[in-house]
Formats: structure tokens, sequence, C-alpha cells
């Protein structure tokens, strides 16, 4: 992990049992997905702690609104989030999805940041998570790419929602067809 080119850095994380580090990635791109699986690929999966969590920070611009992005993972179901490797809808402590409360480590949606929103809904992202990252990744960009297209107020709230579980069907990979 530390030698890969995909890190800037890591810490010691309270929320980690003893010797956890969080590691945090230089900004990446829609071409990084393999190598950072690869990379995720090669975590062992915890003993215990269920606690970590994996964040995604996304540019933030005047289109990327943190309620956009709470409408956005409402939509989801509880399958489509497992899918995901969300857990604001099993595990509200560690990441609450509230409207209008957009502040903290405790939430979803994170906007305490100046250039980024933080995406905190993520679970540990590890050798038995690995293979939700890139769908996870390919639904964050989707949404993110249909805000950027849409000014402020010009998305109904059922737009929202309707977008984001297209986006999360697009994001799954195609079922494997069993040669007979």
């Amino acid at each position: 992990m530390t030698s890969s080119p995909l890190i800037a850095g890591w810490c010691p994380d309270g929320s980690l049992t003893e010797g956890g580090l969080e590691y945090q990635t230089q900004p990446l791109t829609m071409r990084d997905i393999d190598a950072l699986t690869t990379l995720v690929e090669g975590i062992p999966e915890p003993d215990e702690n269920r606690r970590a969590g994996g964040h995604m920070h996304i540019s933030r611009t005047d289109r990327q609104t943190p309620s956009r992005w709470y409408w956005a993972l409402k939509a989801l179901t509880d399958d489509q989030c497992d899918q995901l490797n969300m857990r604001h809808h099993a595990d509200s402590r560690w990441c609450q999805l509230t409207h209008n409360q957009y502040g903290g480590k405790y939430t979803a949606v994170n906007a305490d940041h100046r250039l980024t929103l933080e995406l905190r809904t993520f679970g540990a992202w590890h050798a038995g998570t690995a293979h939700k990252l890139a769908p996870a990744i390919h639904w964050s960009h989707t949404m993110w790419r249909l805000f950027q297209h849409h000014p402020k107020y010009s998305l109904k709230t059922e737009d929202i929602m309707a977008c984001s579980r297209t986006a999360h069907r697009a994001a799954m990979p195609a079922p494997r067809k069993e040669n007979r």
C-alpha cells in the first residue's frame, strides 16, 4: 500500500483496531479504477472492527450540492446499497442520511470540505468488498455527471431518485451467462 503511486498518504485512525491505518488516495480519474481495485483486493479482510468505512471525495462545483447527493442516496434500496458497499441504509450511527444535515463525521454526505463533497456512506474497502468498488465508482461518476449537466433547481427530487436507481443498474456488472 505505502509504495503504490495511487496512495497520497496514511495515518492512524481511532476507529480502526490497534495498528490500523487510514489510507488516502491521490485524486483519481475513471482510468484508475482497475489499478485501485487491484490495490484494494490486496487488503486482507478484517477479523473484527466493522466500524471502519471508506469515504469518497467528489469534486465540488456549484451544481454538486449536498441535497442532490442526499436524494441520490435516499433513492437506493437496501439491496442496491449493499451491492455498492454503502451502509447508510443499515448503519446510520456512522453515516446518518438526514436531509439538511450535511456536516461532520457521522453524516452520509459531508459538506465540510471546501473543494469536495465527502460521501461517507461506504463500508470498508478490502479483499471481500473489492468487487463492489468499480460499481460504486461508476454510480458516483454517473450521478456527478448528471448533476453537472443540470443547473441547480432544474431537477426534481423524483428525477434525481429515478436517475440514481438507473445509475445503479447501469453500474452493476452484467450477469454471467452459463454455457450449456
